[in-house]
């Protein structure tokens, strides 16, 4: 049961089951109490070094955010509540144990021995969270007396909880959490979520919360600037604008007990109010004196050209667009040797798994299919994701291309039966192409037509895209191949993807029957008596070979192209083989 022995320490290793098992148990705590022979297990995993880093990364995960509410996930004192006994607890060492006037998290739960709490402790994001929420509650704002009043200083914001976060050209060691953070202080978040929390007991106070990849700066005055990126804020203070935004579009101001979402990115701006009252003060220079008052549950987004006058789109704000409370990790991908054998069963013509890179130039990921010269070759640079013994692809992470090509023109032939299946993990909810077939010839105006895309959506900034409903999966088929938006035929998901956690998509044709499935469920259908165009260049993460646009930001494993249409019942075995479950149609 567990993969090999430290001969130095005689200390076991869990296998990857185990580490699920880990998990299984740990969630399972929070709902209910656990069997004498379920917490043996427990301790016995966690006594580990990886079973304990295992444990607090899903700890971290679960307690990701200090408050409750719709976007957040529950409380620490919940989660300790359902995991811990109050005298586990208590035998923590003094140097790892939470300060005196810690709440004492609730009675009468199954006791769990104090090592896994010590395994737990090793983990710097658990302990930094228990310290901060143990400390939150006694800090006190600033305040100072002016002619007779008593008003509240601007406080620098301060880092009050993160999940596994990435960051770019920052020196971690400056990352406390309850620490203010500098003036001046640029953070370039790549993955995961980090919440703020500005002017903390005055009428500014609020809590910020920031998804990667995100821009943010601490001005001088201690104002958020969001420079690009997705973030929401709420405000917790009292008063008219109670909390004030900087962003690439102008202000946008927040009276109390308010929320709203802001999108900036590559000139399409949007603020979604959510809850409450916020004025946004446009500061677009071919506009002046715009102010505009949100109405809650309403949206506004602004669409910018140079030379050109700026555009306003009122619609209903949507929560669905903003923050998930789990990080790019939460979400494992730890496909089996028995997953593999069920695919090649299937006899895909192409199979790419990235387990590995191989050649020096070109890197290309060796195709496992029946046909020869088909390898996967890397455009530009990536990063990878290890969930256990399986490796994935990790894209747009970088400001220089990341995809994939095939070292061949597939397929030989026009196919009027094919299926393409692979799995996908949305960083955010985009506009990004995760597979689709290229003509190898450029058009005149450096645009390539296209044979077939496979892409995620988000909410159109592109009028000419407006009838494309939001945040799902689209499936274009198109004989003879375009770069003309609505030819051939266009497969929208009925249901919308969810970003930051696995999916199965496969895309079939069969006859004159195109389908679309997602999570084994088929979510589109439509009728196309055209053949697959052949010759064509797969590519995998971007939308042209040689240039940088609608690229996909997330994660990619497992692609397998089939020339013939799997039928339903063995689409479902792969999803079962993968340990997952399959959507009820």
């Amino acid at each position: 049961m567990y993969r090999s022995l430290d001969r130095g320490g005689g200390i076991l290793i869990p296998s990857n089951d185990q580490l699920d098992d880990l998990r299984t148990l740990i969630l399972k705590s929070r709902s209910e109490s656990l069997s004498e022979a379920e917490i043996d297990q427990l301790n016995n995993l966690v006594s580990t070094k990886e079973g304990g880093e295992e444990s607090a990364k899903l700890i971290d995960q679960l307690c990701a955010f200090t408050d409750s509410g719709t976007m957040e996930s529950l409380p620490i004192e919940e989660i300790l509540c359902e995991a811990f006994s109050k005298e586990a607890i208590e035998k923590l060492p003094e140097r790892e144990a939470p300060p005196q006037n810690t709440a004492t998290p609730c009675d009468g739960k199954s006791s769990i021995d104090a090592y896994w709490l010590v395994g737990l402790a090793a983990s710097h994001l658990f302990v930094a969270t228990l310290v901060w929420w143990a400390a939150k509650s006694t800090q006190e704002a600033s305040i100072t007396p002016i002619a007779g009043e008593t008003i509240f200083l601007q406080s620098p914001p301060q880092l009050v909880s993160m999940t596994a976060c990435v960051w770019r050209d920052l020196d971690e060691a400056k990352l406390v959490l309850g620490e203010p953070l500098q003036s001046g202080e640029e953070l370039n978040l790549v993955e995961g979520i980090a919440e703020l929390r500005t002017s903390e007991g005055t009428s500014n106070e609020a809590l910020v919360r920031i998804e990667g990849p995100s821009s943010v700066l601490v001005r001088n005055d201690s104002l958020i600037e969001l420079r690009e990126g997705i973030l929401t804020a709420e405000s917790l203070g009292i008063g008219s604008r109670s909390f004030t935004l900087d962003t690439p579009f102008g202000e946008v101001s927040l009276d109390d007990q308010s929320s709203i979402g802001v999108i900036s990115r590559s000139g399409m701006n949007e603020v979604h109010l959510f809850w409450g009252r916020a004025t946004v003060e446009c500061k677009n220079v071919n506009v002046k004196n715009l102010q505009l008052r949100l109405d809650e549950g309403e949206a506004v987004r602004f669409l910018t050209e140079r030379g050109k006058p700026l555009e306003l789109v009122r619609f209903e704000a949507s929560q669905d667009d903003f923050v998930s409370t789990r990080s790019s990790g939460f979400d494992p991908l730890n496909l089996n040797q028995q997953y593999v054998n069920t695919i090649l069963q299937s006899k895909p013509n192409i199979y790419w798994r990235f387990e590995e890179v191989r050649g020096t130039d070109p890197l290309v990921v060796v195709n496992e299919g029946s046909d020869p010269n088909m390898d996967a070759v890397l455009i530009g640079d990536l990063d990878w994701r290890q969930y256990g013994g399986n490796r994935v692809a990790d894209l747009g992470q970088s400001e220089t291309a990341s995809a994939f090509q095939a070292s061949a023109p597939w397929p030989s032939t026009p196919l009027d039966e094919y299926t393409i299946e692979m799995w996908i993990k949305p960083r955010l909810f985009h506009e990004g192409d995760f597979f689709c077939l290229v003509d190898p010839n450029q058009l005149e105006n450096r645009r390539r037509a296209h044979g077939m895309l496979l892409e995620t959506l988000a909410q159109h900034w592109n009028f000419e895209q407006e009838e494309l409903r939001p945040n799902r999966i689209r499936f274009v088929h198109r004989t003879p191949p375009s770069n003309r938006p609505f030819t051939g035929s266009n497969l929208i998901s009925k249901s919308a993807y969810s970003a930051r956690t696995w999916q199965h998509i496969a895309a079939q044709k069969q006859g004159d029957q195109l389908r679309l499935w997602l999570d084994g469920e088929l979510v589109a259908t439509a009728s196309d008596p055209t053949p697959l165009h052949p010759n064509m260049q797969i590519l995998i993460g971007q939308i042209y070979p040689t240039e940088i646009f609608r690229r996909f930001v997330g994660q990619i494993d497992e692609v397998a192209i089939y020339e013939r249409c799997l039928p339903p019942e063995e689409l479902h075995e792969h999803i079962i083989a993968a340990g997952r479950s399959i959507n009820p149609e």
